[in-house]
């Protein structure tokens, strides 16, 4: 597995747990829920995040692009931009609830990804002239 797999797979693990746990037992799980996706969104741009470390650690191979920014790096800005997004309007803008159903299917998007290799914002992050990664 690559490090880019196993962010997607943790983060999408972690999404849909806190999703499930905010709705069902207290509304203050949706915080992680942002948490994740501020997460994915600067790792995007910095290349960095808590888990890159121990994933390092863990020697899981990295995928790297010569110019510009890669494919992976375009998923994980569009996914913390879907997440943020979606988890402000419900908790601070009085969105209804449904709207954390396009966060349940980012999470679920990211999980799928980490073991196929594909999800819908590789194919958007391609058209936005997101670089594939060696």
């Amino acid at each position: 597995m690559t490090l880019n797999a196993a962010l997607r797979l943790l983060a999408g693990t972690v999404i849909l747990i806190s999703l499930a746990l905010g709705t069902y037992l207290n509304p203050a799980w949706y915080y992680l829920t942002g948490f994740v996706g501020l997460n994915l969104l600067q790792s995007g741009f910095t290349k960095w995040c808590p888990a890159i470390t121990v994933f390092r650690m863990l020697k899981l191979k990295e995928q790297t692009c010569a110019t510009g920014m890669s494919v992976h790096q375009g998923v994980h800005i569009i996914a913390g931009a879907a997440v943020l997004i979606t988890v402000a309007a419900f908790m601070f803008f009085a969105a209804p609830q449904w709207v954390l159903y396009i966060t349940a299917v980012v999470g679920a998007s990211l999980l799928q990804s980490a073991f196929t290799g594909w999800c819908p914002a590789f194919t958007v992050a391609s058209l936005l002239g997101f670089k594939k990664a060696a």
